[in-house]
């Protein structure tokens, strides 16, 4: 018995093993395998008729941004008509509202923005009447959130749109697909919390040291 295509799979098997050493699901591998295969069809086809190729990172950055931006065009097209300024004000009440009173910081960093942008966007909830907050019984110095009456009504009118925008950003993807791409953006998103958590307060030398240092 000839064993050609199973040598072809190996290295695929030893690349997907090292990228999920948890995940046993042929499927799961399956799909991955086709992404994969797409994947080098598209830089040959490429390579062949745009030249260079930018790196997979460029690549990868890029579509992130587009991602981006194409979620905040349609939650803003879903919230034309509600009074909230756009999607961060959305996902500030929907924190609140399922997970209970937080404090400032800890809003902020949920969504992970930087305190100025993070405490501008709750200014404009507490102007609206949408958020209140109070005297945080562990630490005076802090103030304590939670979403107003006022905060959970115009919230319920605009979830659903939210959800389908939410719905449209996984665009064409299978459940198989989405279950991968989230597991790569948790995977993602591991890495930089704790690059944020190590480089908190320091500039972008000191980020491109601790990134290299702790490979």
């Amino acid at each position: 018995m000839k064993y050609e295509l199973l040598q072809t799979l190996l290295p695929y098997l030893d690349a997907y093993e090292r990228a999920y050493p948890k995940q046993q699901d042929a499927r799961h591998f399956a799909v991955w395998l086709a992404r994969q295969s797409a994947d080098e069809a598209q830089v040959v086809t490429r390579k062949a008729t745009e030249g260079p190729v930018q790196s997979e990172s460029v690549e990868i950055g890029k579509l992130l941004v587009y991602l981006n931006r194409y979620a905040k065009n349609y939650a803003k097209k879903a919230l034309d008509d509600s009074p909230l300024g756009g999607m961060d004000e959305f996902v500030y009440l929907a924190i609140l509202l399922y997970e209970g009173a937080l404090t400032k910081s800890e809003l902020i960093y949920r969504n992970r923005h930087e305190k100025p942008t993070g405490m501008e966007i709750i200014r404009r909830l507490l102007t609206a009447g949408f958020v209140e907050q109070s005297d945080d019984p562990d630490d005076r110095r802090s103030k304590r959130l939670r979403i107003t009456e006022t905060g959970k009504s115009v919230f319920g009118q605009v979830v659903e749109r939210m959800d389908f925008v939410s719905e449209l950003l996984t665009g064409n993807l299978n459940s198989a697909e989405k279950m991968l791409l989230l597991q790569i953006l948790e995977k993602l998103e591991g890495f930089h919390q704790l690059v944020l958590a190590k480089t908190k307060g320091g500039d972008f030398e000191e980020t491109v040291r601790v990134v290299r240092s702790n490979p």
